[in-house]
């Protein structure tokens, strides 16, 4: 009998004192990582102007003299970008002796300048945001203009 109380006693405390382990929850964390590159571009493909002769000289892209503004769009991603006229060159027509090329770019907060070879200030580009620049340009020739169709680009560039 007292083998059966102990049996039983051992099966009740056992039963009871045998509680089923519970496991805690766990938590995992993947990291992930990325970098974002800096660009800047222009937008489709630049509008041209023209350029009028309002002297023997001089040809002009300034309402004023005649001429039409060209236009180009610049944004750039990831962070501020920076604007420069980096150049006026002839493209096409008969020689010019000694020119003093001028050029503007201005939309936004832009307003960048060149003048007889020497760049202004860069210009910022505010990252994520489409500017539109409105340009312009005019050559003053040391002598008069030889007739004949000339073509002309005003160099843009822009960095990150």
């Amino acid at each position: 009998m007292i083998r059966r109380l102990l049996i039983a006693s051992a099966f009740i405390f056992g039963s009871v004192g045998i509680a089923p382990i519970a496991f805690a929850g766990d938590t995992a964390k993947v990291p992930f990582g990325g970098i974002v590159t800096a660009a800047c571009s222009f937008l489709g493909t630049p509008g041209a102007g023209t350029l009028a002769n309002p002297t023997s000289t001089t040809l002009s892209s300034e309402l004023v003299a005649g001429g039409t503004k060209g236009t180009a769009q610049v944004k750039c991603t990831g962070a501020n970008g920076s604007l420069n006229i980096t150049g006026v060159t002839q493209t096409s027509g008969p020689s010019l002796t000694t020119p003093v090329y001028t050029a503007t770019a201005a939309g936004g907060t832009i307003a960048a300048t060149y003048t007889a070879g020497v760049a202004g200030l860069p210009q910022v580009v505010l990252a994520g945001i489409t500017t539109s620049l409105d340009v312009n340009m005019s050559v003053v020739n040391a002598s008069d203009l030889t007739a004949g169709t000339y073509g002309f680009t005003v160099d843009l560039t822009v960095t990150p």
